[in-house]
């Protein structure tokens, strides 16, 4: 059985939620703009924590990379699960 959770930061919120998946050893963050939304997948393996953060809190999404760039393929802006 596999649970899916659908968050969605709905459009005119003026908040940014902040989700991050702690696997033990490393864990993913990601941010979720006004209008945005993401699917994660439930394990017993990780756990996720939703946070609201005030839009100006967060850098915008080209700072942390300024100076850096990907040639090859863009990086992706949200993780995808598929079963199949």
């Amino acid at each position: 059985m596999t649970t899916l959770i659908f968050i969605e930061n709905v459009l005119g919120s003026g908040q940014v939620v902040k989700l991050t998946e702690d696997f033990g050893d490393y864990s993913v963050s990601r941010d979720l703009r006004p209008g945005e939304n993401a699917r994660l997948v439930v394990s017993p393996f990780k756990s996720i924590s939703v946070e609201e953060v005030p839009i100006g809190a967060v850098a915008p999404p080209h700072a942390a990379n300024e100076g850096r760039s990907i040639a090859t393929f863009p990086a992706p802006r949200t993780l995808e699960r598929r079963f199949g």
